[in-house]
């Protein structure tokens, strides 16, 4: 489904320079006879290593052309759903695209001939022949294990660091720390290792403070990659200790106070930000008030 649909972009399509990448990627995540996938914003801008307003563009031409549609426009967390109608239905076997389809069991290729092969002929030496069955390697007959799945078995999963990457994406956005996460698939791919090493409480921790000391406000998430997070040490397995309530007063609810740590970020005459514990609810000034 998605070699038809990514064909039907090659060979049918009208668009041209970005609009072309942005239908060729989403072909490649068809996997319905629909020719529907559904993709956000950030997996195109990362995919195309385009700007939010380039995939915008891009997306706009191809819906102005007919070749894209909006089955499901995006709400919330749910990405949009996109269809490729000229996609739907259209199949690339034929003598024209695939000869060999076509013509199994030809002198081209005669792994699929109607006689089936012998053990220890040239077509194909890993197979036998009893009756009409043929017994393959890793079977009961034959336990030797076939070549193919050893070797499949083998090879390395493709890390897929979008997809890992999400949940950092979330809590960064969720802790305030609005950034760009338009990079290059490469610093995808170190962030998702990070985050597999040391986890994304303390990358959310190291980026606000990251944020607090900076002289600008950060504006990409390869800011804070580049200012530390490769240098993070692993997460810890000892869970750490339950901060005790005691005696702890209720949150003042200042839009800048932080309801967890009871902490403002306060910006001196330099320009420079850090933080303070909160004058009004922090347990330390608590104690000093009550005394």
């Amino acid at each position: 489904m998605t070699l038809d649909a990514m064909d039907w972009v090659w060979k049918h399509s009208q668009s041209k320079g970005n609009t072309r990448v942005a239908l060729i990627y989403v072909a490649d995540q068809v996997r319905t006879s629909a020719a529907e996938a559904r993709l956000g914003r950030p997996e195109l801008m990362a995919a195309m290593n385009a700007t939010k307003n380039t995939v915008r563009d891009a997306i706009m031409d191809a819906l102005k052309l007919g070749e894209l549609e909006i089955v499901q426009p995006s709400a919330g967390r749910r990405a949009a759903l996109y269809r490729l109608p000229g996609a739907v239905g259209y199949s690339r076997k034929g003598s024209e695209v695939d000869p060999l389809e076509s013509r199994r069991g030809s002198e081209v290729d005669p792994l699929q001939g109607d006689t089936p092969s012998g053990r220890g002929s040239d077509v194909d030496p890993l197979e036998s022949v009893e009756g009409q069955v043929s017994t393959r390697r890793g079977s009961d007959v034959d336990p030797l294990p076939h070549p193919s799945k050893t070797l499949a078995s083998s090879e390395p999963e493709k890390l897929d660091g979008f997809q890992i990457c999400q949940p950092l994406v979330r809590a960064m956005t969720e802790a305030g720390i609005t950034v760009s996460w338009s990079m290059k698939p490469a610093d995808w791919l170190d962030i998702a290792t990070v985050v597999q090493r040391a986890g994304v409480p303390a990358m959310v921790a190291f980026a606000r403070d990251a944020k607090a000391a900076a002289r600008q406000k950060p504006r990409y998430a390869t800011f804070f990659l580049r200012g530390g997070w490769r240098g993070l040490p692993p997460a810890s397995n000892v869970p750490p200790p339950r901060p005790s309530t005691a005696g702890k007063p209720p949150h003042c609810g200042h839009p800048d106070c932080d309801p967890v740590s009871r902490t403002r970020e306060v910006e001196d005459d330099r320009g420079l930000r850090s933080l303070h514990n909160c004058p009004d609810c922090h347990p330390t000034h608590a104690k000093g008030h009550a005394a």
